[in-house]
């Protein structure tokens, strides 16, 4: 299996009557390209090849599909499978539970305060046009705003920044 630092996202699971299947999402904008961090690459490697080992344990019993994470047996898992065992998780580490959604928020307000463009976060989002991405998260923009004005009285003030340069 080929995983790479970047990927495409441009399928979904898609859930009818007849099964799960997959489709293509559902703008033009969710098709996107993102960067996966190479610890996460590493993490995905080291998955895959256990699951092959257990794979290849399984001998006929294993259901052959495109999937990296599946059902015990191969087949696709169901997409309510990932938020049942978060929420178990999250029961069983004594984890406060949040909302699968709140973590892509959270992704676009760390990006946000860490000064990333709204035209990049709305990319990394899939948004139609920066307006939406702007509306959503008016409020890490407006902290984000107050953070580099702060930065720019540091400067004009001499105060240390907090590696201990001084500004300028």
């Amino acid at each position: 299996m080929f995983i790479r630092l970047e990927t495409a996202v441009n399928l979904c699971l898609t859930r009818t009557e007849k099964g799960i299947y997959t489709d293509t999402p559902k703008t033009d904008s969710s098709v996107r390209i993102i960067k996966i961090p190479e610890v996460i690459i590493e993490k995905l490697r080291e998955y895959k090849k256990w699951q092959d080992e257990y794979k290849a344990s399984m001998v006929s019993k294993w259901i052959e599909h495109d999937r990296l994470f599946t059902k015990v047996n191969g087949e696709p898992m169901g997409l309510r499978s990932p938020y049942k065992f978060y929420e178990k998780f999250c029961e069983r580490t004594g984890l406060r539970f949040v909302n699968i959604h709140s973590f892509r928020h959270f992704n676009a307000s760390i990006m946000i305060l860490k000064g990333v463009d709204v035209k990049t976060v709305q990319a990394c989002l899939g948004h139609n046009d920066a307006t939406t991405t702007l509306k959503i998260y008016a409020h890490s923009f407006r902290k984000a705003q107050a953070m580099a004005m702060d930065s720019v009285a540091d400067c004009i003030l001499g105060t240390d920044k907090p590696d201990g340069q001084k500004c300028g």
